[in-house]
């Protein structure tokens, strides 16, 4: 379990004053789900400043543009920001390629894309999952062949989320046919603006555009190929499961908590105040129940992480329940607003401005990084030792 000390509360202090300076609460909003340009121009700018105070690579060696600062204190920042409803990008960049960078890239790999990252110079899409290959990404089919001594791509990625918006593909293809279904992928850094790369819209439901992504012999050179080949898949589950959380989502709904109870404090329904409805009190003690549960969780995986054990089991149990929580959380919401959770943003009389109904379409957006029934399937062989 980590426990906040002196230094990491002063920290946070630090951040919170940052955050009420730099981010005004109408332009917060979640980056996954809106293309609306204004809304993207200031999430530019407002993670532009983040980057000038060096806290995109916060916790990263000095000499590739970090600031060498506590792993606990990337926590903090992350779990205030998610609780602000912060609109950070990159995080593919800052998060997913950076860690596979600093643990198997080579010096120059690291000089050469960890500093655009840091400072924003650089954005990074995700090139994981295919139409035939999400959960069990194992069964991927994008290749990349040798053709001298560079590397010919060809194959399909989906949910390829700021595709269009992005410079650099962190792709996994696999080179080695032969090889077991986990020992013939390999990761690569794609520019994105190489010929051979199309993309077709993939709106999800909640107003983000996702993609399909097409490949059709994209060369590119010896050094985009990061880590040893064939050895991708080892890539992939060390930013899955063995590196501290990222995702901090007691600190998002202990947020929308806050919003929703002040509300019924102000509303009343058949003559008397929300707050005295029984059914509400449940509902909203549910969500707290939620709530404690998510940050409970997260707080032990960042203690195990930070004293460099192994996450308990495998790191599966904190997403099994902040995925199949978020609809929960969303539906109670709903059910406590009322018929008139349904106007959205803009609507005459919406309640909570409308947000309500963005919470729930949100909360479906939970596959990324493996749907909960895949986690459960890794809690039961990696955590628990059970047969497939």
């Amino acid at each position: 379990m980590w426990f906040e000390t002196d230094e990491d509360a002063s920290w946070r202090a630090e951040v919170r004053a940052f955050l009420a300076a730099e981010l005004p609460p109408e332009e917060a909003f979640e980056v996954e789900y809106s293309e609306d340009e204004a809304r993207w121009e200031f999430a530019w700018d407002f993670s532009r400043r983040v980057a000038e105070r060096g806290w995109i690579g916060l916790s990263w060696p000095t000499e590739y543009g970090g600031a060498g600062a506590p792993a606990a204190h990337q926590a903090i920042m992350l779990e205030e920001f998610a609780f602000h409803n912060a609109p950070l990008i990159n995080n593919i960049g800052w998060s997913l390629a950076a860690g596979t960078l600093l643990s198997a890239g080579t010096d120059e790999q690291k000089a050469r894309f960890l500093p655009p990252i840091a400072d924003m110079t650089t954005l990074w899409a995700e090139g994981l999952t295919e139409p035939d290959a999400g959960s069990d990404l194992a069964s991927l089919r994008t290749t990349a062949r040798r053709d001298g001594d560079d590397w010919v791509i060809n194959g399909q990625k989906t949910y390829t989320t700021w595709g269009t918006r992005a410079d650099v593909l962190y792709l996994a293809a696999r080179t080695d046919p032969d090889a077991s279904r986990h020992r013939g992928i390999s990761i690569f850094c794609l520019d994105l603006h190489l010929p051979g790369i199309s993309f077709a819209p993939l709106m999800n439901i909640a107003g983000g555009r996702q993609n399909h992504t097409y490949l059709d012999d994209v060369r590119v050179g010896p050094d985009m190929l990061i880590g040893e080949e064939g050895r991708g898949w080892d890539a992939i589950m060390r930013s899955f499961y063995d590196t501290g959380p990222m995702v901090f989502p007691h600190a998002m709904h202990r947020r929308m908590l806050e919003e929703v109870t002040a509300w019924c404090g102000t509303q009343e329904r058949d003559g008397r105040e929300l707050l005295d409805d029984p059914s509400v009190r449940h509902a909203l003690a549910e969500l707290a129940v939620i709530v404690e549960c998510e940050e409970l969780l997260s707080r032990q995986s960042l203690g195990s992480f930070l004293r460099g054990r192994e996450r308990d089991y495998a790191g599966a149990l904190e997403a099994v329940v902040y995925k199949e929580s978020k609809p929960r959380f969303a539906q109670l919401v709903t059910d406590i607003v009322g018929p008139l959770a349904q106007l959205r943003v803009g609507a005459l009389g919406a309640p909570l401005d409308g947000e309500v109904p963005e919470w729930y379409l949100q909360s479906f957006g939970n596959h990324a990084g493996g749907t909960s029934q895949v986690k459960r399937m890794v809690l039961a062989t990696r955590g628990l030792g059970l047969p497939r």
